[in-house]
């Protein structure tokens, strides 16, 4: 398992900044949100010039791109913008191809509760994308516990409707329950944690290591802190010490 943080946590800073605090505080990798302005500069509109200049930057400093976290949304029932979220994130998978990303985030979103329907929906939106990302070894992943998909079970409504190999699932939290951990372990790819992980007290991460560890997990957890500011660099510093501590002992 690999630590990451996603921009959200530092949305003013430059990218050669990014990079650099990510290497020097033992970061793994750092997860790009795309498309909210933060000042990174990267997005599926990044010139061939910038693309390269940021692959070299992360390859200089030994980061990975951990993931491309974008807003595109499948579970929208209009289907010109249905159609417009599917084209927008075929540009971001092959921006994370660029980038050396393997997965990519994408929400169900939409304007409607979960139902077979809207499921399916999402689920044919899954299998455009995942076949097409197949050509640039990235992976597109569903992410739980967020708008509609609000458990294991209803990721499973959309997993049951995916017809591609390549998809993925992200679990948005710091703890999975043995029953969604059994549903969903074959398509775990990525973990977004939240606050709950700031406090020193908290294991959650040397209980997930742990679990994780069990079916060979080699992807990401990623900071995912949203306070519309610059968190703290000492606090950040901290925090990777702490959580590379929890999954080294596990």
């Amino acid at each position: 398992m690999k630590l990451s943080f996603m921009t959200f946590v530092c949305p003013n800073w430059g990218l050669e900044k990014i990079v650099g605090f990510a290497k020097d505080a033992g970061y793994d990798g750092v997860e790009l949100r795309v498309d909210e302005g933060h000042k990174h500069g990267i997005s599926s509109r990044s010139s061939p010039a910038d693309r390269q200049r940021a692959i070299r930057l992360f390859h200089d400093n030994g980061v990975e791109v951990a993931c491309v976290a974008t807003s595109n949304q499948f579970g929208v029932s209009d289907p010109a913008k249905l159609k417009g979220n599917v084209e927008d994130a075929k540009a971001n998978i092959g921006l994370a191809g660029d980038l050396g990303s393997k997965v990519v985030r994408i929400f169900a979103g939409g304007d409607s509760p979960m139902t077979g329907e809207v499921a399916n929906r999402i689920a044919g939106a899954f299998t455009e994308v995942g076949d097409y990302a197949k050509q640039f070894g990235v992976t597109p992943m569903l992410e739980t516990l967020h708008d509609i998909v609000k458990s294991a079970e209803d990721a499973m409504l959309v997993l049951k409707g995916v017809r591609t190999s390549n998809f993925g699932i992200l679990w948005n939290h710091s703890e999975i329950d043995g029953q969604s951990f059994n549903m969903l372990k074959g398509h775990i790819r990525h973990f977004h944690v939240h606050d709950e992980v700031l406090d020193p007290g908290n294991k959650n991460i040397l209980n997930l290591a742990r679990l994780m560890k069990g079916i060979d997990y080699d992807g990401y957890v990623s900071l995912e802190i949203i306070k519309g500011y610059d968190l703290p660099e000492s606090l950040l510093i901290e925090t990777a010490k702490r959580l590379k501590g929890y999954i080294a002992k596990a």
